[in-house]
């Protein structure tokens, strides 16, 4: 063989080495999504109506997971994968109107992705060891806190939508020329709500809790598991009573309805009253402190509880209602239950229903 065709052939392995290793590094560059691929594929004329605007990065910080696990410590974020959500910027003005202050698409970590590394130790496993009864609270650099449910993070049927985000981009309308403030630190934001009370700038903490407001005695071995009405107990020691049939509306959802031990029930459907149009009148449901800070334990007669976070129950993006559902065996699980259609598994679903407790961290 000629030296030239030596030459030629080094020349060409020499390329095809320096573009293998071109494309590899954009492959691997933070800029692409591995799950999703939304990000680093887009371009400005693409079909995506949020993807025309340029993003922009935000100062981030150290974040910390305590509470109940056997590992607290500082998140590692680098294997992590980035997200999306679409959010509209909005809180509730004076006189029934809305105080909008923009539509944007952030980038992120899912909550979902940073727990899920760390093991979970609840303090009062030996009592009740499911983990229905867990919740999540975040902490920024001032003391300022939003709350949400474990299960609404780990248990819901549409996974990654709370996120702490590290890039922002406006989602811009067609005809009308309006910047809208992107702010300048990594936040904590969420895509299922409809109000944004939730949005929390600069967060540093992250502290796993499981509820120890009230004692619940568990109690399996009941002859009748039959609760014939709900004690509703709001705050400052206000309360009422959910009897039978309290409201004539009833709504009524299909189901599929799957528990995480046994798997498919046979159930097809749910009905009852609208848990919103039962506390309309005895709760401000678009109060901000309660939607940043409000729980909410679902209790069994049994002493089976489930919590919620008031966010996920009542300021939701598609207005979607939990309601009370009217069991048909009474004897069974009766009079009612709480059913939410955006669980995805039925454990939340506590029957026997004999109280309702809200409360804030």
């Amino acid at each position: 063989m000629s030296i030239l065709k030596i030459k030629l052939i080094v020349c060409f392995f020499s390329f095809l080495l320096i573009f293998i290793y071109i494309t590899s590094c954009s492959f691997l560059s933070d800029s692409f999504d591995a799950i999703t691929g939304a990000t680093g594929l887009f371009i400005s004329d693409s079909n995506s109506p949020f993807h025309k605007s340029d993003e922009k990065s935000l100062e981030t910080g150290s974040l910390e997971v305590t509470g109940e696990i056997t590992n607290p410590g500082l998140v590692d974020l680098i294997d992590h994968y980035k997200r999306e959500v679409i959010i509209k910027d909005a809180r509730p003005g004076s006189e029934k109107s809305i105080d909008f202050t923009g539509a944007f698409r952030y980038r992120g970590y899912s909550l979902f992705d940073i727990l899920h590394p760390f093991t979970l130790q609840k303090k009062n496993a030996d009592e009740f060891r499911p983990v229905t009864d867990l919740y999540i609270i975040i902490e920024n650099d001032i003391g300022e806190k939003v709350v949400f449910s474990w299960s609404e993070i780990f248990h819901t049927n549409i996974l990654h939508q709370v996120i702490i985000a590290t890039e922002v981009a406006p989602v811009e309308s067609y005809r009308q020329d309006i910047k809208f403030e992107t702010g300048e630190t990594w936040r904590v934001v969420c895509g299922t709500d409809l109000f944004s009370f939730r949005s929390l700038e600069n967060p540093v903490k992250i502290e796993i809790r499981s509820f120890d407001k009230k004692t619940y005695i568990i109690d399996r071995n009941q002859d009748a598991h039959y609760s014939p009405s709900i004690n509703v107990i709001y705050g400052n020691n206000a309360s009422f009573t959910i009897g039978k049939n309290e409201h004539k509306d009833h709504t009524r959802y299909l189901s599929i309805f799957y528990g995480m031990g046994m798997g498919h029930h046979p159930t097809s459907s749910f009905r009852g009253p609208q848990l919103d149009l039962l506390m309309e009148d005895k709760l401000h449901l678009f109060d901000a402190q309660r939607n940043r800070r409000g729980l909410v334990c679902f209790a069994g007669i049994d002493g089976y509880r489930a919590i919620s976070s008031f966010s996920e129950l009542f300021n939701r993006a598609d207005q979607v209602s939990p309601i009370l559902a009217i069991s048909d065996v009474y004897s069974d699980g009766g009079f009612y239950r709480i059913f939410h259609p955006s669980s995805f598994y039925a454990d939340r679903s506590v029957k026997s229903l004999s109280e309702i407790y809200f409360f804030r961290e």
